[in-house]
């Protein structure tokens, strides 16, 4: 079974989605600024197609806390069930699907048969499934809804961890039978008699989990077996997985959600659907990638929904997987990246993190990275002193453009993902603006040094001889010592004669404040005083001590304008 489309309306912070999900794609990697309802969907997802009953719904469930609007989550399936297809089941509710996800009331040459389920909550806060067509719908049966084997994996692992009535293992035990003696002996805390059933269908199961357990990562497990858990009172839940001595319920919390997984889904059977929200939680980077491609290789899985929030996922899913999360005031997008250009397929790759941000600041490179890090710093500072968010609280991303070509490219790929964009980047290449008026008609928030400038000569173009000797000191601490500096002023037109870096002698030998601005921002960009990102931080602290400098105004109007972008919820971009 799979899900082809996902309907949610006024649950939690989504207002309205309406999600055509791709053909054939068997792992949703979904990715996104941090509440932007990623989880949230994840949650709808499981709420209309798990088989709990008995959901507590509130009133902070409903979008905007407005209980006069229903809760609606509706899903259209393919790959019914066998069981449901009859029509004493579910058989005369069957629609037809086409390929661009519209529904056709009855299934016709050249649709899939197809279901559509929703999950309807209204302001008595009482849950009720359906299955739906033509304007009518029917309540579905507990045995109905188990036969869409969706499961979740959270962070409350330690149920399926424990045989009972409930759990996953105590489905698996009933599914094989498992010995009824034995379950009652262990629920009145006889282990002898569980050591002494070494070959009960209860020791056959813990071994299946313990080989699917070490296939996907979840650690080196050599002796999981039933045990008496003695950290419970209940009876009814007394039996639980050791290894070994240890109950696996004492191991970290990525071992317990991958057991957790490997048991649902050996209870839940073939093609069965798997929601797992946060896939990284828990795990070091490579277990996190070892699952990654666990989930979309596994046979036993019709569909794996994921969300991640780490660069490391990013990096190393396929790209068809991943799909982008925006929310707009409750409106949720979601868009893959299946098909997506060259570009794009690079970007993931190299900058992973700016697929989890909101704002993304495209710098054109390094030194304009430290130049902007530093700002950051003097911004938060100041926002802390308000009592106002911070940068990354308002889902901001700095990204290294590896060079003004790229930004204005990279700037458009972005912001046709649904990210707020803005690029940073000189003034001094003619060949860069026909992308940046592509940039610009796209709606990115594309900023420039005046015409003909670099970062190094927009800093320069309006210093004293004061601030300019200062800038040519700071120079010399980044170039390690004078005289590689002087030799670099040199290189860059400053007469051979002049062997200082006091420029009072550059004044009494007639050199013009003009030249000696132009010598010293071509010998910083040519011999590149600033072109990492260190000596870019160092640059810009420079410049945040002197915001208020008149010298430095046609700068920091492009600073503030960044600083902007950033912290206001209005911004362009």
């Amino acid at each position: 079974m799979q899900v082809r489309r996902l309907l949610i309306e006024n649950f939690r912070g989504i207002k309205h989605l309406d999600w055509i999900l791709p053909i054939d794609q068997k792992l949703i990697t979904l990715v996104g600024p941090g509440d932007s309802g990623k989880s949230t969907t994840l949650v709808a997802l499981n709420f209309l197609l798990g088989d709990r009953w008995n959901i507590p719904f509130s009133d902070t469930d409903f979008f905007e806390v407005d209980t006069s609007q229903n809760i609606r989550i509706a899903a259209i399936l393919t790959g019914i069930p066998k069981p449901l297809l009859k029509e004493s089941a579910l058989g005369l509710w069957l629609r037809g699907l086409q390929e661009d996800g519209n529904i056709t009331e009855d299934p016709e040459d050249g649709t899939e048969p197809a279901l559509t389920i929703q999950l309807v909550v209204g302001d008595d806060l009482e849950p009720s499934w359906e299955v739906y067509k033509s304007g009518r719908s029917q309540r579905l049966t507990s045995s109905q809804r188990r036969e869409f084997s969706t499961f979740l994996v959270d962070e409350r692992t330690d149920a399926q961890l424990r045989w009972s009535r409930t759990s996953a293992l105590g489905r698996l035990s009933a599914k094989d039978g498992a010995d009824r003696s034995v379950l009652a002996e262990a629920s009145r805390a006889a282990q002898t008699a569980l050591q002494e059933s070494e070959n009960s269908s209860l020791l056959n199961i813990s071994n299946k989990v313990q080989e699917r357990v070490n296939r996907i990562g979840g650690g080196v497990f050599q002796d999981i077996k039933p045990g008496l858990d003695t950290s419970r009172s209940s009876l009814g839940a007394g039996l639980a997985l050791y290894d070994g001595s240890l109950p696996l319920a004492s191991y970290g919390l990525g071992s317990r959600r991958l057991a957790s997984l490997a048991i649902q889904q050996m209870a839940a059977g073939d093609r069965s659907i798997a929601i797992m929200d946060e896939i990284e939680s828990g795990l070091e980077p490579h277990r996190a990638v070892n699952l990654l491609r666990y989930l979309q290789n596994d046979q036993g899985y019709s569909q794996v929904f994921v969300t991640t929030h780490a660069p490391i996922i990013v990096e190393q899913a396929d790209l068809e997987s991943l799909s982008v999360a925006q929310n707009d005031k409750g409106q949720l997008r979601i868009k893959s990246l299946a098909g997506t250009r060259s570009r794009l397929r690079a970007l993931r790759r190299s900058r992973p993190s700016s697929f989890l941000g909101r704002k993304i600041l495209i710098c054109e490179g390094k030194t304009e990275y430290g130049l902007v890090q530093a700002c950051l710093d003097y911004w938060d500072e100041a926002q802390n002193l308000l009592g106002e968010p911070v940068a990354v609280g308002h889902g901001f991303v700095l990204q290294d453009g590896a060079g003004g070509s790229e930004v204005a490219l990279r700037c458009q790929e972005m912001i046709n993902l649904g990210f707020q964009v803005a690029g940073l980047l000189d003034h001094d290449d003619s060949s860069v603006q026909k992308a940046v008026n592509k940039a610009l008609s796209a709606g990115v928030l594309v900023l420039q040094w005046d015409q003909g400038n670099n970062t190094e000569s927009q800093v320069c173009s309006a210093l004293s001889w004061r601030m300019l000797e200062e800038f040519i000191r700071m120079g010399a601490d980044c170039r390690s010592d004078d005289l590689t500096v002087l030799a670099d002023l040199q290189k860059a037109g400053l007469p051979q004669e002049q062997n200082s870096l006091e420029l009072k002698s550059w004044q009494e030998s007639g050199l013009t404040i003009e030249v000696a601005r132009d010598i010293v921002a071509r010998a910083a960009n040519e011999s590149e005083w600033f072109k990492n990102i260190e000596s870019g931080m160092i640059l810009g602290k420079w410049l945040t001590e002197r915001s208020d400098s008149p010298e430095l105004k046609s700068l920091w109007a492009i600073l503030n304008r960044i600083q902007e972008f950033i912290y206001s919820e209005n911004a362009e971009g």
